[in-house]
């Protein structure tokens, strides 16, 4: 007697069929949790976002400043480095602007040669000019807002508090606090420099 053959097509709508069914009917059907951001992150997030508006970065560029693992110049963790990181990101996928005329990504003419030079050189010349990116964006946004006197002073104690957050998430993953593979990631940090850029302070700032 031979076997019955079924046609693998069919099976396979069905595997998948019966492996939704459980998503539309479950009783507990899957929560998303909504994350409440505080002022300080949104802030960096949209200093970065506008700046490189603002400058017109190419999606190439933004791409070479996130990093292919996204710890070549980000620390995992930091309160600074991740709203700076979300913000390039969210510009790179972003749509261009787009007309019979026009394809381009922001409002400027993008890097200068100088500035060329440093994206294309060594990760230590990017985490530079990130922090020399992320401190004028910061500053630039201070600027625009024109905040109270005493609510930009507040402003900027929280931002370096996170920054010493920052910094010492890199130090312990520099001994190793959170296993060999970030020790090895990190070992070269001297600095963070979304933390280092936001404060105008730390131990490569007065280097720009």
């Amino acid at each position: 007697m031979n076997p019955i053959r079924m046609n693998p097509i069919p099976m396979l709508l069905a595997c998948l069929w019966s492996l939704a069914i459980p998503n539309v009917v479950s009783a507990d059907p899957i929560t998303f949790i909504h994350r409440e951001y505080p002022e300080e992150h949104r802030f960096i997030f949209y200093a970065v976002l506008e700046g490189v508006y603002e400058e017109g970065f190419s999606e190439e560029t933004v791409s070479t400043l996130l990093g292919e693992k996204g710890t070549e110049h980000f620390v995992i963790g930091c309160p600074i480095c991740e709203p700076a990181y979300d913000a390039l990101h969210a510009y790179r996928d972003a749509p261009k602007f787009t007309s019979k005329k026009v394809s381009q990504k922001g409002f400027g003419t993008g890097l200068s040669d100088e500035e060329r030079a440093l994206v294309s050189g060594t990760v230590e010349d990017r985490r530079k000019f990130i922090r020399t990116l992320v401190s004028r964006w910061i500053e630039a946004r201070f600027s625009l807002l024109k905040l109270p006197e005493d609510r930009e002073k507040a402003l900027r104690e929280s931002l370096r508090k996170m920054s010493e957050k920052g910094t010492a998430l890199l130090e312990n993953f520099k001994k190793g606090g959170n296993g060999d593979l970030l020790s090895k990631v990190y070992a070269d940090w001297e600095f963070c420099p979304s933390c280092s850029g936001a404060t105008l302070h730390g131990p490569a700032a007065a280097e720009r």
